[in-house]
């Protein structure tokens, strides 16, 4: 939780405290079960700073609850810990639950009201929807092929150069295929800073700390927005945070337009939307201009996220990734690199893509949902405003969808044969809900496969060892946040033969 000074902000807390022990004392008695509150402050002490997910879980697990309720400083918020709970209110009663709520510090602070995630349901949200959509549905997402195998090559050829920098070759392959698709802009070569990588991690990082819904008391009290930025150091780290937000949504955009007016511009997802834009229409601009942002500032975390956990699952999985090798080998023979039309040939491939996404989800807690309407649900009161939160950890670590959740093993999504089973639940809450499902989708699970296939295909991934010839262990550790990643752990990288390294380097144009 975020500290500020709080004298100067002493008559605004008390204000809302106060607000806050008028709500608490109407809750109805069948809302759903949680832990019991204070006087006031309600749940504030029950709200883990790190790792909510885990917590909440752990409620799930211990007390039997699908769902489950707290009041924080007056905001009802419920958890949806199943993925049974998910689907009855998040995909059957969609309507209600298709809202945000309002951040004060991803929002105002930052400057994030333009991202489609963060976007309140309404006209500008299905316009920024529809548009997204549109340009990543499967068929578009055919186009951006070229784009993914060109910056896939890179990152093969990158981590052959330099295996130790495996994380930061991740972060250019990732960002130059959002760049590059969305602008028809190239990052810089490897190894030379790039000011585009740069403004997007610095705009993930924003996200990824303030995107949990109550991680600032602001989001509880948006009137301590307005506390002086000397007293108050969660106003300081957004602003820093909103340059680079303000680089990534607006940069790119003016450089692709003046190209456009020169007649020098590259095709891409943005000269594709403007010209198709009404004539001289600002409001399509800017919607154009704000979905692209989203497009490119959202399109790198999942990649680099699952791409971490895959390395992570190789190292720690050896069995895995022989299985795996053995299979792309049978299909390829060591003769050329995977082609896309290779998928469907691939099942354990594409088990292991499955599993990455399950096993450590880039989102763990989703984006948060609000209740637009009273609903009920299993007879409990769910009052209309409240703050929904699916718990994506606990949907996808579910022992009964899910037996030995903890453990990697893609064979969980096939059958004795070795093909598709239908019957396990694909992990698809790790891409958000119904409505609000991120619109992404289907160009970061072709990307994500295709990396992974040819990363099998070319290299193997062991334990580093000390100075000493002893294996090192991972330590398996996550950052914390609204997206998660693995921290960075020695592995060693090696090509598998002089023939997948010389098949590494001649299918790349640099």
């Amino acid at each position: 939780m975020d500290s500020i000074s709080v004298a100067p902000a002493a008559a605004v807390l008390l204000a809302g405290m106060a607000l806050a022990y008028r709500k608490l004392s109407r809750a109805s008695s069948f809302l759903p079960p949680g832990p019991s509150g204070l006087p006031v402050v309600g749940n504030w002490f029950d709200v883990p700073s790190d790792t909510p997910w885990l917590e909440y879980e752990r409620w799930a697990r211990e007390y039997g609850w699908d769902i489950a309720h707290i009041n924080v400083l007056g905001k009802q918020i419920i958890i949806v810990n199943t993925a049974q709970a998910a689907t009855d209110l998040f995909e059957k009663k969609g309507g209600l639950y298709s809202d945000r709520p309002h951040m004060p510090m991803i929002n105002d602070l930052i400057g994030l009201k333009w991202h489609l995630g963060f976007m309140p349901r309404g006209e500008d949200w299905r316009a920024h929807r529809q548009l997204v959509g549109y340009e990543h549905n499967a068929s578009k997402t055919v186009r951006a092929r070229p784009i993914v195998a060109k910056w896939t090559s890179r990152f093969l050829v990158d981590t052959l150069k330099n295996p130790e920098g495996v994380f930061d070759h991740l972060q250019r392959m990732a960002s130059g295929i959002a760049l590059e698709d969305t602008y028809a802009i190239e990052v810089q070569e490897s190894g030379i800073p790039d000011p585009f990588i740069s403004a997007v991690k610095s705009a993930i990082q924003g996200i990824g700390t303030a995107g949990i819904f109550g991680t600032y008391m602001v989001d509880y009290i948006p009137a301590l927005k307005y506390v002086p930025s000397c007293m108050a150091k969660f106003k300081r780290d957004a602003k820093e945070w909103k340059k680079s937000v303000d680089i990534a949504w607006s940069v790119p955009f003016d450089m692709v337009k003046k190209s456009v007016a020169e007649g020098s511009a590259s095709p891409s997802v943005l000269t594709s939307l403007l010209e198709k834009r009404g004539t001289g229409a600002e409001s399509d601009e800017l919607v154009i201009r704000q979905s692209c942002a989203t497009m490119f500032a959202q399109g790198s975390a999942a990649t680099v996220s699952a791409m971490g956990t895959f390395i992570l699952a190789m190292v720690q999985n050896p069995h895995v990734q022989a299985k795996a090798q053995a299979e792309i080998d049978a299909l390829l023979h060591g003769a050329r690199l995977p082609h896309f039309n290779d998928f469907d040939s691939l099942p354990y491939l594409n088990a292991i893509v499955k599993e990455c996404l399950r096993w450590n989800p880039v989102v763990p807690l989703a984006f948060p949902h609000r209740l637009e309407e009273d609903d009920i649900y299993n007879d409990y009161h769910l009052p209309a405003g409240a703050i929904v939160l699916p718990n994506t950890w606990a949907v996808l670590h579910d022992p009964v969808m899910y037996p030995d959740p903890h453990t990697f093993n893609p064979e969980r999504f096939l059958t004795e044969n070795g093909q598709v089973n239908p019957a396990v639940r694909s992990p698809d809450a790790a891409f958000g809900y119904a409505r609000r499902t991120c619109p992404g989708k289907n160009l970061a699970m072709s990307s994500l496969t295709f990396a992974m296939a040819s990363t099998l295909a070319t290299f193997n991934i062991t334990k580093a060892v000390d100075a000493e010839g002893n294996p090192i262990n991972p330590s398996g550790e996550y950052t914390n946040g609204l997206l998660r990643y693995p921290k960075p752990f020695p592995c060693r990288i090696s090509p598998r033969s002089e023939v997948a390294s010389a098949l590494v380097q001649s299918d790349v144009d640099v």
